[in-house]
């Protein structure tokens, strides 16, 4: 924190990331939409119980777009029939919604709620171009047109000009708003008809509030967190067992667990402890060690944690630190045995050593993955590494041996 202002580069990214926590408001101002959303709550003596979105009869109030249907605890409703306690977020003039709301034996919070509403865990708005050479290329549309997948058309515009609730033949460069469940949206970045302008994956994960789930998931990384601090089950147990709890309680679905596998890391570890295993087997780990004994003497435990600090650093800023310490590991125990030091502090170091990884952004994926948002390069990494390094090695040096004792 106090370091990093001064000898980092005050890079622009060249890609900077974009912030949707308030896309459904930044959307709202650019279609520049006169009407607000409302909240319209189905009582017992409606006309419409019973009826689906698609079956309503608006001809009496023909600017009035119904957005979705949400059952009491707010979660949206696709081709459901219309029950007591639902709630239909609708936009429109408000004249229409009241006189929409007297007909129907609706109960209405009469102002407009906020635009975020549309933004849940089940379903968000996203923006659409009409790309050259579509099929949609002539179609007739209008603000409240449901399209496959419960998606909603909530407002059109062309070169820039909201285009109003009158209908309009597509063309090229229309931009549409679109509202609908998740999977839906999802199901948008692989139809070639349209563009979309932000991921829904992308706008999902900032934009949404928390869900009914997210207390779920803090527990269940608690209870992580306790098993391995205690030492209860191994490590690897843990955290399957942590993965399968978040899968059974439907925090995530099968598939998206599946995608956060990140398979490299899988691959990597994978190949590298037959790797780590070889090392130690064919006796090059003992030879390595011998090298290392005899440059630096017996007796002397101080060195041989700065030899090996030295050696981890070094190969750690070539491969991941995953893969140094696999690798290292089987020479610092072979060159412990070697001085009659104890194993725990030997590696403990190697430990702390293999997070010392700072001076290139091919060592860590932490370091890669914050290249591109900050705008750094390749040269620039070394600057506050070399300084973080060497508190790593005093930690390494002092602390280490002090609570496990050569």
């Amino acid at each position: 924190m106090l370091l990093g202002p001064m000898l980092l580069p005050a890079a622009r990214p060249a890609n900077p990331a974009v912030d949707f926590a308030v896309h459904a408001q930044t959307l709202d101002e650019h279609y520049d939409r006169a009407d607000g959303f409302y909240r319209l709550q189905v009582r017992e003596l409606s006309p419409l119980l019973g009826q689906g979105v698609g079956e309503l009869d608006l001809t009496a109030y023909p600017d009035v777009v119904i957005v979705g249907v949400q059952d009491g605890q707010g979660q949206y409703r696709a081709d459901a029939a219309i029950d007591v306690g639902d709630v239909l977020v609708v936009t429109g003039p408000p004249a229409q919604v009241s006189s929409l709301t007297a007909d129907s034996a609706l109960a209405v919070r009469m102002a407009p709620t906020p635009v975020d509403d549309l933004m849940t865990r089940e379903a968000g708005v996203v923006e659409v171009v009409i790309p050259p050479r579509s099929s949609l290329v002539g179609e007739t549309v209008f603000p409240g047109l449901r399209r496959s997948g419960d998606l909603v058309i909530i407002a059109v515009q062309r070169m820039g000009k909201d285009r109003g609730n009158r209908q309009t033949q597509l063309a090229e460069g229309d931009a549409i708003l679109v509202h609908g469940p998740w999977p839906a949206l999802d199901e948008l970045t692989r139809d070639r008809d349209v563009l979309l302008v932000d991921s829904p994956e992308l706008i999902r994960r900032q934009a949404v509030p928390w869900g009914p789930k997210a207390s779920i998931a803090v527990a269940i990384l608690g209870a992580m967190v306790v098993l391995l601090a205690t030492g209860a089950v191994p490590p690897a147990m843990a955290g399957l067992l942590a993965a399968t709890a978040m899968v059974l309680t439907k925090v995530v679905g099968p598939q998206q667990a599946y995608r956060a596998i990140s398979w490299q890391i899988v691959v990597l570890i994978g190949a590298l402890i037959p790797l780590s295993a070889a090392i130690q087997s064919s006796g090059a780990a003992e030879r390595i060690a011998d090298l290392i004994i005899d440059a630096i003497g017996p007796g002397r435990p101080y060195l041989l944690l700065l030899a090996l600090f030295a050696l981890t650093a070094a190969l750690g800023q070539m491969v991941s630190n995953t893969a140094t310490v696999l690798i290292v590991a089987p020479i610092a125990v072979a060159a412990a045995q070697g001085t009659g030091t104890s194993v725990k502090p030997v590696l403990m170091l190697i430990a702390v050593a293999g997070a010392a990884s700072l001076l290139t952004p091919i060592s860590t994926p932490a370091n890669m993955m914050i290249m591109s948002p900050a705008g750094y390069r390749f040269g620039d990494y070394w600057k506050l590494g070399l300084v973080v390094m060497a508190w790593w090695l005093l930690t390494a040096l002092v602390v280490v041996p002090l609570v496990w004792p050569f």
